[in-house]
């Protein structure tokens, strides 16, 4: 069983220090792209709801507009036979 010598446990202390501050730094630099990236995906959320809103908006007036040619054309079909045209 060997036994660290006082030199060897101050590299290792040194060594351990300096990924410490290695992964301080990594982790300070990847902070701020997470924070961007979920205000981000918040903001295309919002979006998505937004879109999801307008698009039953635009299916209820394709239905209006179906609804209303169906009804002319009735109402045209009536007209020509009551008025024999």
């Amino acid at each position: 069983m060997s036994q660290e010598t006082t030199f060897q446990q101050a590299v290792t202390m040194a060594d351990h220090e300096r990924r410490l501050q290695e992964l301080e730094k990594d982790v300070s630099t990847i902070k701020p792209i997470v924070y961007n990236t979920a205000s981000s995906v918040k903001q295309i959320e919002k979006s998505v709801e937004k879109m999801e809103k307008n698009s039953d908006k635009i299916k209820g007036y394709f239905l209006a507009a179906a609804i209303s040619g169906v009804i002319g054309i009735v109402f045209i079909a009536l007209q020509n036979s009551i008025l024999g045209g």
